[in-house]
């Protein structure tokens, strides 16, 4: 098989900087263009002078990993701390990770399907798949790890019955009835609570409901309320809200959490 040195150049170029860009987005990393740019070269040329050198498989290995730490820390900030150094180890670490992931998925595509005579076109084009599926992928993730910080394990208690639940602290819900905070429960969360009598009408079940109009994007409707206590686990200690008021809501299914928490739940609480 025949390569072309300019091409061999050019996509190393330019996959040395998708390389980057994806670890520096992955690890929150600030890059300039401009070093991308001189690390991608440098690591252009490496890939095009390595297959030249006459060396032993270990020997070619460990100048592979030495020319990729050096590929990084040209794209890489100052390293003048501890801190700095950390995160450069981290970055590195990502860098090689995808470099290790994207190669070998590459070269099992190419040699399943037989395509060797056309990968000057294939890899490209799957490096490009690749790239924009980590990049969605790497959004997802910090958006998971985003909604994490703001759940907390609760307890509910209505009456006699309690159950634990996931509050997701929502600044957007401010919903309250006669000063105290409306927080909303998943199905599953309040028949935990009620079980079958949650189906039940109030005269049925006995119990005397307040209720609150809401506005969602279906439009306005009322929802009934039911007044009891809250327990949060949650910044090193234990808050309890002796008065809170409870809705269920349709739309809490499926998700991370099982109820969402009233934005200033924290501010109604006491130390227990």
């Amino acid at each position: 098989m025949t390569v072309y040195i300019e091409y061999a150049f050019l996509q190393n170029l330019l996959l040395d900087g998708a390389l980057i860009y994806l670890a520096a987005k992955a690890t929150k990393t600030p890059v300039k263009w401009s070093r991308v740019l001189f690390s991608s070269l440098f690591g252009a040329v490496f890939a095009v002078v390595y297959p030249l050198l006459k060396l032993t498989q270990g020997l070619g290995f460990a100048l592979k990993i030495a020319a990729g730490l050096l590929l990084c820390m040209l794209s890489f900030q100052r390293l003048s701390t501890k801190k700095s150094w950390g995160r450069f180890g981290l970055f590195a670490s990502v860098f090689f990770a995808l470099s290790f992931l994207f190669g070998g998925a590459l070269l099992s595509v190419t040699q399943a399907l037989f395509l060797n005579n056309i990968q000057s076109v294939i890899t490209p084009l799957g490096f490009f798949l690749l790239s924009v599926f980590c990049v969605y992928l790497i959004r997802g993730l910090y958006k998971k790890r985003t909604l994490w910080r703001h759940i907390y394990p609760c307890k509910v208690i209505i009456g006699e019955s309690a159950t634990q639940a996931l509050g997701f602290l929502d600044s957007g819900n401010a919903a309250e009835k006669n000063g105290v905070p409306v927080c909303f429960l998943s199905p599953e969360t309040a028949y935990g609570l009620w079980g079958e009598k949650l189906l039940l009408s109030e005269g049925e079940r006995g119990q005397v409901c307040d209720e609150l109009q809401i506005t969602t994007m279906t439009g306005v409707r009322k929802v009934r309320l039911y007044k009891g206590a809250l327990e949060i686990e949650g910044k090193g200690k234990t808050i309890k809200i002796k008065e809170v008021y409870f809705a269920v809501s349709g739309n809490i299914i499926s998700r991370e959490y099982t109820m969402i928490l009233h934005s200033r739940i924290f501010d109604e609480g006491e130390e227990v």
